[in-house]
């Protein structure tokens, strides 16, 4: 064991920690934290990792990362370059550029006849296309001119009314339909507008407080965490929507149709604020008086 990892050990120790402990405040595995302590930094799969787990270590244990960070360059300093490796980088880069210009004067030619070939396709092309653009336009006009024909348009296929004895056009028939479409929509029936759902306290019985949402069959539940608490979501068929732990910030939606009731078993009420159809709900038991309590929700119900 090296006295990098000796001193880590002690202060571990002297910590009440023990290598599982470590590993979840950490959250380095407990393998690379036992070679640590034991010197061997090969398993590591860095040397960067090596560094930052000693300096998470020593944090951990209340060691002053630098010192320790100093220990480990002292007992496995980073190996230098050998001079045989940088001697033999000129030649090969020398041989290399060699082999590259050779290979270069070899494809020249061929690079200059697919350049020419090229520039000769272009040429005919552009010859090409200046011929039919100066015969194109004549013969568009010779169709145009042998193709356009001019119609009149009489009133009665312009759309416009017939004149009548007086020369005007009947402008009362727009005004007649327009009465008959102002009396069509009087006669109609309004719709009766849809019941709002409403929800209000029932009764509470010990921990239990029973809640109405009258006027839908349908509850959308939204639980927003105010601090940890535990939380189980059920309905009366017996099924279970979640079981967890709710933290501060974190959202959770619950969605019901069809059933008689949900049940919301809270373990620390202060802790959660719960929203049903997009309106707040009100503890009728205050979290002060009860910290643990149960929140039935009957759906459907008539107040």
């Amino acid at each position: 064991m090296s006295e990098l990892g000796a001193r880590l050990k002690q202060a571990r120790l002297e910590k009440g920690y023990s290598l599982e402990d470590l590993q979840e405040i950490t959250k380095i595995q407990k393998r690379y934290l036992a070679a640590i302590e034991e010197g061997k930094f090969g398993i590591m799969p860095g040397t960067f990792y090596v560094r930052a787990f000693i300096k998470q270590y020593a944090e951990a244990v209340g060691l002053d990362a630098d010192e320790m960070l100093a220990m480990y360059k002292a007992e496995a300093p980073e190996p230098p370059l050998t001079s045989e490796a940088s001697g033999m980088t000129a030649p090969a880069m020398r041989r290399t550029s060699m082999r590259r210009a050779g290979k270069t004067a070899e494809a020249m030619p061929k690079v200059i006849l697919a350049l020419f070939i090229v520039v000769a396709i272009g040429i005919v092309w552009f010859l090409k296309a200046n011929q039919a653009s100066n015969t194109e336009p004549a013969e568009e006009i010779a169709e145009t001119e042998s193709t356009v024909q001019v119609q009149q348009v009489g009133p009665e296929e312009n759309g416009e009314g017939a004149p009548t004895e007086d020369g005007e056009a009947d402008k009362e028939e727009p005004a007649e339909k327009e009465a008959e479409k102002e009396t069509e929509k009087a006669e109609q029936p309004e719709e009766p507008e849809a019941p709002k759902a409403t929800l209000a306290v029932d009764r509470s019985e010990g921990e239990n407080t029973f809640y109405n949402l009258a006027g839908t069959d349908k509850a959308t539940v939204t639980l927003t965490g105010k601090g940890r608490s535990w939380i189980t979501v059920t309905d009366n068929t017996g099924k279970q929507y979640f079981s967890k732990s709710l933290e501060t910030g974190q959202t959770e939606t619950i969605e019901a149709q069809g059933v008689q009731w949900l049940r919301f078993r809270i373990g620390y009420v202060p802790g959660v604020e719960i929203a049903v159809n997009g309106n707040p709900l009100t503890y009728a038991i205050p979290g002060a008086e009860r910290v643990t309590q149960n929140i039935i929700i009957q759906i459907g119900s008539v107040q």
